[in-house]
């Protein structure tokens, strides 16, 4: 568990009591349709609760992001406590972004990617989170 995001979720789970971090079995990850910026979790971490939301297993992930709006460019790999599914494109933009949330109850539909990365997009969410307190 060295890579950036496992070590940024073991920091971050020393900083609040309520983290929770399940992690994978290797031998048993089947990483086929998760998209290559989530692999490296995945192939470590089964799920993961956060004060802020929850990371989604990968066969829940896999069957929210068979649904619409979602199919064919989103992958649905987690929500917030309220209202916004946490998203990762299968392909990332021309700016290497792949990262966004998109709030269901908003009517809109699902802009781009914000994000290039898992760590970046958590820590935006974390800072959010902490304003609130």
């Amino acid at each position: 568990m060295e890579k950036r995001i496992i070590k940024y979720l073991n920091d971050f789970k020393k900083g609040y009591d309520n983290v929770t971090i399940v992690e994978s079995n290797p031998e048993n990850s089947n990483l086929e349709g998760i998209p290559t910026p989530l692999k490296d979790l995945y192939k470590d971490v089964l799920e993961v609760e956060l004060p802020f939301g929850r990371i989604f297993m990968p066969s829940i992930a896999l069957e929210q992001s068979k649904k619409k709006p979602f199919l064919p460019e989103w992958f649905v790999f987690g929500r917030d406590n309220y209202f916004s599914f946490w998203l990762c494109s299968y392909l990332p933009d021309k700016d290497g972004l792949s990262f966004t949330y998109w709030d269901h109850e908003s009517g809109n539909e699902i802009e781009g990617a914000v994000w290039s990365d898992l760590e970046s997009f958590l820590q935006e969410l974390e800072e959010e989170y902490k304003s609130q307190l």
